[in-house]
Parts: C-alpha cells; sequence; structure tokens
C-alpha cells in the first residue's frame, strides 16, 4: 500500500454511521451460507452501488510540492524515492496555488534529473499562473500497469485482513477475504480472492457489513 510523502496532507473525512434502523434489521437475515440478503427496495433504501472486478489501469496520483520559475511556467519539485521510479516524462501534473486551490492549472512532466533523496522534477504548465505565490502543490498522474481491481470503496479493513462484499445469483452479499497490492487512487490491486467479472458492493458496503455481523452474531 502507498504511503504520502508531501508537503500538503489530503485529509480525507468518512462519516461512519453505527446501524440500520430497527424496522430495516427485521427484514434483512443471513442465510445459512453466512450471506446477507435484502431485496431491490432496501438496496435503493440503503444506497448499494455494485461494480465489476476487472482488469483496469491502476492509477497513482503522487503528490508533492514544487517552486515556480521567474517564467511562471516551469516548477521544480523533488518527489521521494518511493515514488520516483513512477515518474515519467509526458505524465499529466495538477498543479494548486495553496493560495487558491479553487484554482488548478494543468501541465506535463517534461525533465526527470535523479537525486540522493529520489528525484528532481521539472514540470511545465500549459500557462503562467496568477497567483503571486511561487510555492504550488502537486498531483502527478502515474500509471503502474493494468492490474486485476476492485474501488477503494468496495474493501473493508476487518481485524488486519482485507474484505468485499460479493453480490451472489440469489440476491444475497456474501463476505470476501482478499489480498492487496497498491493502492491507487481510485482502485485497488487484488492479489488473490477474485475473479474478473464478480460483482462487488462498493457504496453501501459499510451497510451490509454491519447488518452482516449483527445477525451473524
Amino acid at each position: 500500500m502507498r504511503s504520502s510523502h508531501t508537503l500538503w496532507a489530503t485529509v480525507v473525512l468518512v462519516a461512519m454511521c453505527t446501524g440500520l434502523p430497527s424496522a430495516q434489521r427485521e427484514r434483512t437475515r443471513p442465510n445459512p451460507r453466512r450471506s446477507t440478503t435484502v431485496n431491490a427496495s432496501q438496496a435503493s433504501e440503503l444506497t448499494l452501488t455494485l461494480t465489476e472486478v476487472a482488469v483496469r489501469p491502476l492509477q497513482v496520483w503522487v503528490r508533492t510540492a514544487g517552486v515556480l520559475d521567474d517564467s511562471r511556467r516551469v516548477v521544480t519539485a523533488a518527489v521521494p524515492p518511493s515514488d520516483a521510479t513512477r515518474v515519467k516524462a509526458g505524465q499529466r501534473v495538477r498543479a494548486f496555488s495553496p493560495a487558491s486551490r479553487s484554482r488548478m492549472y494543468q501541465g506535463t512532466v517534461s525533465q526527470i534529473s535523479a537525486a540522493s533523496t529520489g528525484a528532481t522534477v521539472t514540470i511545465t504548465l500549459q500557462g503562467q499562473t496568477l497567483e503571486a505565490t511561487r510555492y504550488y502543490v502537486l498531483e502527478i498522474v502515474t500509471e503502474d500497469g493494468d492490474f486485476l481491481t476492485v474501488p477503494n470503496e468496495a474493501i473493508i479493513e476487518n481485524g488486519g485482513k482485507q474484505v468485499v462484499y460479493l453480490q451472489e445469483p440469489d440476491g444475497s452479499y456474501t463476505p470476501r477475504d482478499i489480498k492487496v497490492g497498491t493502492q491507487g487512487e481510485l482502485f485497488t490491486h487484488v492479489l488473490e480472492g477474485l475473479t474478473p467479472g464478480e460483482q462487488v458492493i462498493t457504496i453501501g458496503s459499510f451497510f451490509i457489513d454491519a447488518e452482516h455481523k449483527l445477525k451473524g452474531s
């Protein structure tokens, strides 16, 4: 799993709900195979979203900060060793000024130089910046390749393991332990436990997990 080496911290707030209404619990039951069944109406109430397990490009956004030159179009930044191998010339870059996060500048990686602390990256923006500041937060869009993946939202951490919920042909949802590799920006590489074409819950997986544990106990 990747870690963040940036001067800009991206904080993700996750809204956690502690349970389902009692009426919903009465209508939802696990079957003998330890799966949880919901009907179409319940799925709509829970806002369940299914996503296919598939081979996709795995994007990893390398975040760092850089300094703008006098032309106001070229930014130079340092990338740590853990991310330096991912960065290549021609990759897309998003640049943000800490003074104006609502404005984004597009650019590309134009040069990479090896350094003792990783790599020095030169980024050329498509146009001149408008802010007075010389410092910019950067998101370099890299791809590790094509891998079997599921959305990040589908994975639930459970006692040090990663679990997803699969939709069964009868409409029930069954937990499946999986082994994961690199976590990308939107998807996570699945090493073991899933096959292409299976359907996993993305939005709503927390609710199914809570109900499954409640009824399973």
